[in-house]
């Protein structure tokens, strides 16, 4: 790190030399943002809603606060029973991706209040969401609801239909809450892959997602991109970098995500 100007020679100097200085040696912002960023890739086409969320957009530009409110099974609440597979039991109380999401934001927009709700639990489906979702709207007004599902379901080979109908009666009630809605879907893993057929719960998501107020974060997608480049691999990864694998994961969703929510109010 170079000195600094001494005193006695600034005097001599014109204001314009000195600033001239100054500026040379001062970090410059948007490579310290950049480095800030975890090293995983983070396509446009992932990481944009093809719809805007309007409520958040809304809360940015009005009182500059945001409310969200993250629901979902094992891997939202940092609690995961390896229902995608071996390689993805492990527990993260707080520093799951929906909080890793929010160290982004605040990152991001730092003159921004954002506050995180977290609910749900291991192995639960949309349908023992359901619930909690309405308690928390009918307590609590959020403009962000983010809903994790479809996995447990495509586990236990549920019904798609009865994924879909819990899901239009949740996201109806979140919209005439004013809440945007992004659902989130299952994360990849090739246990997941080999052992269930995905198809129909994806394509449930991607309709739900056709909704008014309601967009998908394609996490399945985003997560095998990051295996097949060599990024982040749970299922292939050393014992003794599991730890930082799973910390790196959680940080990337969560970065990936707040890019997806922020581009979201500029959509138009």
């Amino acid at each position: 790190m170079p000195g600094l100007i001494p005193v006695e020679f600034m005097k001599w100097l014109p204001l314009s030399a000195v600033l001239l200085a100054l500026s040379a040696w001062a970090p410059d912002r948007a490579d310290a943002a950049e480095d800030d960023s975890p090293p995983c890739d983070m396509p446009a086409d992932l990481t944009t809603p093809v719809e805007p969320l309007t409520r958040v957009a809304d809360a940015l530009s009005g009182p500059g606060k945001v409310a969200i409110l993250a629901i979902g099974s094992g891997s939202t609440v940092g609690d995961t029973g390896g229902s995608t597979g071996p390689a993805f039991t492990y527990r993260t109380p707080e520093a799951s991706f929906p909080f890793r999401m929010l160290d982004a934001l605040r990152q991001m927009r730092p003159h921004v209040e954002f506050n995180l709700t977290v609910k749900g639990g291991r192995n639960l489906t949309a349908d023992a969401m359901y619930s909690a979702i309405l308690q928390e709207l009918a307590g609590h007004h959020y403009d962000l609801v983010l809903w994790q599902t479809g996995t447990v379901e495509a586990v236990r080979g549920a019904r798609p239909q009865a994924l879909r109908e819990v899901l239009e009666q949740g996201v109806d009630a979140a919209v005439k809450a004013e809440a945007d809605v992004v659902l989130i879907d299952p994360q990849f893993s090739r246990f997941l892959r080999a052992n269930t057929d995905m198809n129909p719960y994806e394509m449930v998501l991607e309709q739900i997602s056709g909704m008014p107020g309601v967009s998908l974060f394609r996490r399945f997608d985003l997560t095998q991109a990051w295996v097949a480049n060599g990024q982040i691999d749970l299922e292939r990864v050393g014992r003794d970098k599991r730890d930082k694998t799973i910390a790196l994961l959680n940080t990337c969703l969560g970065h990936a995500l707040a890019r997806y929510v922020l581009a979201g109010t500029d959509v138009h």
